[in-house]
């Protein structure tokens, strides 16, 4: 048994797609957030900007990722690589390469504070 509140298994239908080849799904706590991203194959370039109210981490869980960050140096991450991307530090530029198994690139976000425009509460 779960505590609804605590625990969220993963669920497919729970994600929601935000723009097209983009699902996401949200956990928002008091002081941080999560993003799970699930990103079709090919799909890119992302903006490149900063988030002024946000600190980011990132890790990419399967696929792989092919962007900038704080430079025009691209850099590719693949599964278990993590980025950091500090208040207001440019970051972006994606393009997505996924995973052969189920083509997406699935990348877990987490912001603090929690970010007000992905907020569905």
């Amino acid at each position: 048994m779960t505590n609804d509140r605590y625990v969220w298994p993963f669920d497919d239908a729970s994600f929601r797609e935000v723009k097209p080849g983009f699902l996401q799904r949200v956990f928002t706590g008091d002081s941080l957030m999560l993003s799970f991203w699930r990103i079709r194959e090919g799909m890119g370039p992302t903006a490149y900007g900063g988030h002024p109210d946000n600190e980011q981490f990132g890790i990419v869980m399967a696929g792989q990722l092919d962007f900038r960050i704080g430079s025009e140096l691209r850099q590719t991450l693949r599964p278990g690589d993590v980025y950091w991307a500090p208040k207001n530090f440019p970051h972006g530029d994606s393009l997505f390469i996924g995973d052969p198994a189920h083509g997406e690139t699935w990348i877990l976000d987490v912001f603090a504070p929690p970010r007000v425009e992905y907020r569905s509460d």
